[in-house]
């Protein structure tokens, strides 16, 4: 957008017409300044006129942009703002109100909050945005980790009061796997309490990025000697924004230059000023034209702003949040949007501006880079909805190639082949068929029945007629045909689930509709986990919180229309053993399966973890083999020499034989020759049957934690024949002999007659949650009170103590874990666990004296301290799960609606005496000894 800024006077103009031909007309009838609408009526159309428009194809001229932000920053009210300036909505909506186009569930509606995330597109000036709006609750964390796998760049809302939350910490270093260029708006700055000072500061050492100040907030006193928010101040192109009718819509913006300023507010010009020197420094420090252009021109004003929003833009676009564009506004108020919508087309990258996407050939052992100007279609998709007239919609990112209606495709993770039927363009819950979907758009696609989150979808590869496999190739698979058939695109990281609950259909005539919906739900949201108790048949639903499951059984329910009911939440202990390894019991797996005679023996023993890690570098020496397992367990094998024969006893074993342990290395030679190669025989048969034995544990039947599994192996006397001892009977033997073990430090634990565990070696772990609480500084005692006090929690930090995200917290306090000894070597994988691709960690931290922060002028206006009731403070505490469940209901009751929490698992940590009676006695109330978790 161009402007042409005119001398200051008393009154202004308004113009309603194209900006660059009126502003030259104004500038010579009149020397006053332009009041210029930054949405021009006559420019951009209501909805109804140009749903069916296609977008422009140009890529340079496409941004794929997400809004994320902590619950309450204010996103779905952005979102609605530029939707309004945009032309796209006639009216704006209101979240209270419930009249947002994003937030169109009932459920969302209802509640105030987005739940899923909603995809629009719509045109600012000559581009065109697909816009994705995320939730903010912790809860629904996983669908900002889906929408952020295919966007380009985001927009991180920060509430100007609150400052950089909890949920902002976890979202912004979910961008950071990504390397998702971000720029920041800073909202609420109408409010009480508001400081954009204070909250540039905060991003530079809670998000560790440099603040590049690219406006500043213009405060005007208002008849009550109180600070009002009155606009904008654009460092960079020297440009005043001012809002100057309250309560309007906000697309008539006042638009002065320097001039006006300096005569008006001399103190916020000088401001301005030492923000564009601050800028122009900061940016220097990694652009050396910058620097020279400077020396050239010799005043940090005289350098074009074209050149600094060209550096700008460029460090903005590398992803790793090294420098971050700040802008401010306060959207309610109808402030500051449309010069964030300009900044998202100045520093926010189109589809070639990112880097070719990281693809992998079967199943990751071969790596390459897209490329986006090939022609065949390559898609990811992102999200899955059911919708009861649609059927199931898929949204797809394409990566490559134009994806048309009718197209053959194939699902690469699946292996199977799909056809689109029909291309959508969404408006949130509304949509229009388009003819293709072209590279770098975002659309949806029906008629696909198997795609799931995270598939790969290509064009169906096809073999040339001269191939020798022409003639078959219906018969065989496409990754026998092509490599492409295996090409597979960076898969999106499902979150381990926290919270259970049961589900029971009403009728048994119930059962087979309720199985039915849940496999729709889980489709929709893979981060809802549906599994079967094996004693009580149960049906278990687990998610990431109270609210989803909450959100969850209302889609079964009021959408899928199941029938069913859902028990209360449970939660998902563990056991585990205390002390040191206990004596060996060996068991002797012996059985006939299809007339064929199976057996063979081992010996086990099972301990504490915590003994094992005490004195490692001895057990390196001392083991065969050291498998660590999942939840901390560990597995230990020792295998002992085979000797010479003097004579066979009964059954063909031997006896009176005292073998020594052979040495770590030499397995093989003291194996029998079919079991051999231990790495890839033995091992994996081992390793089998100690995971299936440890999956139950002896006392309640949770799932062992911290847990030291011994395994002693015999060739002399407990191996048989070739065709005997198996790998399927060491298998069994191995998890039979486990279980004794297990059952063995059981009856020691009820050998008092009491039955409680009072005195024994099992001992109930419950998971510890690191939690971060927002609230009223009012409210921090009360809160501190609770939560130290009748919740049994540890407050470990408050406000800027810590500096770091939930998951940092938990990663500094985990246990440290060290390497195994004889393990295979594995191939190497393009991405991290779990799908992420790994990303190095930065190692310098922001100095927070070296940051620019323009002072708060409503902090310091304020004579009384009553500022400090709206001044958001932050708790840091490890709090039990347990005390955690419905705790939001609490906590808002205890600050007035103020309050707000995220929480992320630390860690499982052993059950006092008192807590662990009371967990077996509600247990046993519903079950004599296996919770229904």
């Amino acid at each position: 957008m161009v402007l042409r800024i005119l001398p200051p006077s008393a009154g202004p103009t308004i113009c309603r017409v194209l900006l660059k031909t009126a502003a030259s007309r104004l500038a010579v009838h009149s020397l006053r300044p332009v009041l210029v609408p930054l949405c021009h009526c006559s420019r951009y159309s209501t909805t109804a006129a140009h749903l069916g428009d296609a977008p422009p194809t140009d890529l340079a001229h496409t941004r794929n942009i997400g809004i994320i932000a902590h619950i309450d920053a204010g996103k779905t009210t952005t979102t609605e703002r530029m939707l309004f300036y945009s032309g796209f909505s006639r009216r704006m909506g209101d979240v209270d109100e419930g009249s947002t186009v994003m937030d169109y569930l009932p459920a969302e509606r209802a509640r105030g909050i987005t739940i899923t995330s909603a995809c629009i597109t719509f045109p600012w000036h000559a581009h065109t945005f697909n816009l994705i709006d995320t939730p903010g609750h912790a809860d629904f964390t996983f669908e900002v980790e889906r929408a952020i796998r295919v966007l380009d760049g985001a927009v991180t809302i920060l509430d100007g009061v609150a400052g950089v939350e909890a949920q902002t910490e976890k979202v912004w270093r979910q961008a950071d796997r990504y390397n998702i260029p971000r720029i920041i708006f800073v909202n609420k700055l109408d409010r009480m309490g508001a400081g954009f000072g204070r909250t540039v500061k905060e991003i530079g050492v809670k998000l560790n990025g440099w603040p590049a100040v690219v406006q500043i907030p213009i405060y005007e006193t208002d008849e009550a000697s109180e600070e009002v928010f009155k606009g904008v101040v654009d460092v960079i192109e020297n440009r005043v924004f001012r809002w100057g009718q309250i309560g309007g819509d906000g697309r008539n913006v006042e638009v002065y230059d320097y001039n006006w300023l300096k005569e008006k507010m001399p103190k916020l010009h000088e401001e301005a000023l030492r923000a564009r020197v601050a800028l122009v420094e900061l940016l220097s420090e990694f652009d050396d034209g910058l620097v020279e252009m400077y020396l050239e021109l010799g005043d940090h004003h005289f350098i074009p702003a074209m050149e600094i929003k060209k550096v700008l833009r460029r460090l903005t676009l590398d992803g790793q949040g090294r420098v971050i564009p700040i802008f401010c506004g306060a959207s309610f108020r109808n402030i500051g949007v449309q010069p964030l919508l300009d900044g998202v087309v100045d520093y926010l990258p189109s589809p070639q501006d990112r880097p070719p996407s990281p693809v992998s050939y079967y199943q990751g052992r071969e790596t390459a880079l897209l490329d986006m100007s090939d022609s065949r279609i390559c898609a990811l998709a992102f999200k899955v909805i059911h919708d009861p007239k649609r059927g199931m919609m898929v949204f797809v990112r394409v990566y490559s190639g134009i994806l048309t209606r009718a197209s053959h495709l194939l699902n690469t993770n699946l292996q199977t082949k799909e056809r689109a039927q029909r291309l959508l363009r969404m408006y949130a819950d509304d949509a229009v068929d388009i003819p293709s979907i072209p590279t770098g758009h975002i659309g949806v696609v029906l008629g696909l029945k198997h795609a799931r989150t995270g598939d790969t979808l290509i064009s169906e590869p096809t073999v040339p007629k001269h191939s020798p496999h022409h003639q078959h190739s219906k018969n065989l698979l496409p990754s026998v045909l092509h490599k492409e058939g295996t090409l597979e695109l960076r898969p999106i990281t499902v979150p381990p689930p926290v919270f259970f609950a049961s589900l029971e259909p009403n009728t048994l005539s119930e059962q087979k509709h309720l199985e039915e919906v849940l496999q729709i739900l889980l489709r929709e949201d893979p981060s809802l986990h549906v599994n079967i108790d094996p004693d009580s048949g149960q049906t278990l639903l687990s998610g990431m919180g109270e609210l989803h499951l909450e959100i969850a059984r209302d889609r079964l329910v009021n959408d899928l229309k199941a029938k069913a009911d859902m028990g209360r939440i449970n939660i998902g202990y563990r056991e585990t053993i205390t002390g040191s390894l206990g004596p060996v019991v060996r068991k002797m797996y012996d059985r006939e399966v299809m007339g064929r005679r199976s057996a063979a023996a081992i010996g086990a023993a099972v301990g504490s973890v915590d003994n094992f890690n005490a004195d490692y570098d001895t057990a390196e020496t001392t083991y065969n083999d050291i498998i660590r397992l999942d939840s901390e367990n560990t597995l230990t094998v020792t295998v002992f020499q085979r000797m010479p024969a003097p004579g066979l006893g009964e059954g063909g074993l031997l006896h009176n034989i005292s073998p020594k342990p052979c040495a770590p290395g030499n397995e093989d030679i003291h194996l029998p020759q079919h079991l051999q190669s231990y790495a890839t025989t033995l091992r994996p048969a081992l390793l089998s049957g100690a995971l299936a034995a440890l999956a139950r544990g002896p006392f309640l039947g949770f799932p062992l934690h911290s847990t030291h599994v011994h395994l002693t192996l015999n060739p002399n006397t407990d191996v048989f024949s070739a065709s005997e001892s198996t790998s399927s009977a060491m298998t069994s033997a191995t998890r039979l002999s486990i279980t004794a073990a297990l059952k063995s430090s059981f009856d020691e634990t009820i050998s008092d007659g009491i039955g409680n565990g009072s005195k024994g070696r099992v001992q109930l772990m419950e998971p510890v949650m690191n939690v971060a609480i927002s609230v009223p500084e009012n409210d921090l005692g009360t809160v501190v009170s609770d939560i130290s006090g009748a919740r049994g929690g540890n407050v470990y930090a408050l406000d800027d103590d810590v500096d770091d995200s939930l998951e940092h917290d938990r990663h500094a306090h985990s246990r440290h874990v060290v390497g195994h000894a004889a393990t295979a070597q594995q191939p190497a994988q393009p991405h991290g666990p779990g799908g992420t691709m790994r990303v190095e960690e930065e190692t310098f931290m922001i100095d927070p004296t070296r940051v620019y922060a323009p002072p708060d002028a409503t902090e310091s206006s304020h004579k009384s301290d009553s500022r400090y009731e709206f001044r958001v403070r932050t708790i840091r505490a490890r709090v039990p799960l347990k005390e955690m469940i419905g705790y939001l209901r609490h906590l808002r009751s205890l600050t007035k609606g103020r309050g707000s929490f995220v929480m992320a698992v630390d860690r499982f940590e052993r059950m006092d005496k008192g807590r662990e009676r009371a967990i077996l006695l509600e247990t046993r109330g519903e079950k004599k000894y296996v919770v229904e978790i």
